[in-house]
């Protein structure tokens, strides 16, 4: 009775332990096929080049910025002239006014 026991208790385990190590291995080959995938994903995304594509945008951003604060400047500066020679076309037609009234 008790080699019954015994028996049976090593059937369980041996068959428990078969079951685990099956899908244990099932389980480790998949996730080798998807570290695989990503290495070859990330080394065809050039990620290995980010920080290089980081500092150029970084370059570019600070002279978007450089260019956009003369721009500013200069749109000022074309207010200013714009304005005067509104001021000018006004004083103009208003001195027009003058001379061709009837």
């Amino acid at each position: 009775m008790l080699l019954a026991v015994i028996a049976a208790w090593l059937v369980v385990v041996l068959t428990a332990t078969a079951w685990t190590a099956l899908h244990g291995r099932r389980l480790w080959v998949t996730a080798r096929a998807a570290q695989s995938d990503v290495e070859r994903h990330v080394v065809n995304a050039g990620l290995a080049q980010l920080p290089e594509r980081m500092a150029e945008l970084e370059r570019r951003q600070a002279k978007l910025a450089e260019a956009m604060t003369r721009l500013q400047a200069s749109v000022a500066e074309f207010r200013v002239l714009w304005d005067a020679i509104a001021a000018v076309a006004g004083l103009l037609t208003g001195t027009r006014a003058l001379f061709t009234s009837k």
